[in-house]
């Protein structure tokens, strides 16, 4: 499992909705007219299937497809003349605990970082400096620059 990979073929719209859409294939496809792909290859869509769905050419199906295959993300199967392709269900759990365990931020983890901040944070504004309005505040800034007070 590569997650540089997995995350770049994640991060086109149109890859990852058809990630999403096959893991209910039946429910998002509708049955699959090839008896063998429920013998051999169950849970798998035909390319026609996904790119109707996707509602894009074929050509750009083919590299989406190719894209999601080289990242191990599906599994594909030729069907006399049609390519069927399924989620490959490992290498999505693998990822997921990857990401769980290294990218998020887990619950342990949280506790530790409320610990270090102070919650009695004196360096916001005073009254004083915050009565007055944001847009009077900028244009000062801007006609007066951001060192006028140090001038003085």
């Amino acid at each position: 499992m590569d997650p540089l990979r997995i995350l770049k073929a994640l991060s086109n719209p149109h890859r990852l909705d058809i990630i999403l859409w096959l893991k209910h294939p039946e429910k998002e496809f509708g049955a699959q007219v090839h008896t063998k792909t429920l013998i051999d290859f169950p849970n798998s869509v035909s390319v026609k299937s996904i790119q109707k769905r996707c509602g894009v050419s074929q050509s750009s199906i083919s590299t989406f497809m190719s894209i999601l295959e080289n990242a191990e993300l599906v599994e594909s199967r030729k069907i006399d003349q049609y390519t069927y392709f399924r989620r490959n269900e490992k290498v999505i759990r693998d990822f997921g605990e990857w990401y769980n365990k290294e990218v998020s931020i887990q619950s342990d983890q949280v506790d530790r970082l409320l610990e270090t901040v102070i919650l009695e944070d004196t360096s916001y504004p005073t009254t004083e400096e915050s009565s007055m309005p944001s847009e009077q505040l900028a244009a000062e800034m801007r006609t007066k620059g951001p060192h006028h007070e140090e001038e003085k």
